[in-house]
């Protein structure tokens, strides 16, 4: 892969995420390859592996959102090695909580094809306070 390609492929998630923190819900589907598949880790509510736009949206975003404050998330750092584009994100839980995410892409075809999530406390996304 030549650096033009890497330097797309970061640009693209760049605008996926600008265009979400400003509010276009569907920068994230309109951007998703045909056969997107998505990991969560399984100890959050909206964990598990999702394929498609369709459960990304129904199943994903609003379980997110009702545990994460959305307009306090952040992008801290984005980075790019061929196909895959690596985001760290900062924002926080609803109850207030420091949130760290990372987001692991891959792009495809100039599309997003593959995510995964990484969190560095999902404490306060689980609903069990009793770890603190």
């Amino acid at each position: 892969m030549t650096s033009v390609e890497e330097q797309q492929n970061r640009e693209l998630v760049l605008r996926v995420y600008q265009a979400s923190f400003g509010g276009d819900a569907n920068a994230f589907p309109d951007a998703m390859h045909d056969d997107f598949e998505e990991s969560v880790p399984p100890i959050l509510p909206w964990g598990g592996v999702h394929r498609g736009a369709t459960a990304f949206i129904k199943d994903v975003l609003p379980l997110w959102s009702a545990a994460v404050d959305v307009t306090s998330i952040r992008l801290v750092s984005l980075s790019a090695d061929g196909e895959h584009v690596a985001a760290l994100l900062t924002g926080r839980s609803v109850g207030g909580d420091e949130l760290w995410i990372a987001e692991h892409w891959t792009v495809r075809d100039g599309k997003l094809w593959r995510m995964m999530n990484f969190y560095h406390d999902t404490t306060p996304l689980v609903g069990d306070r009793s770890r603190h």
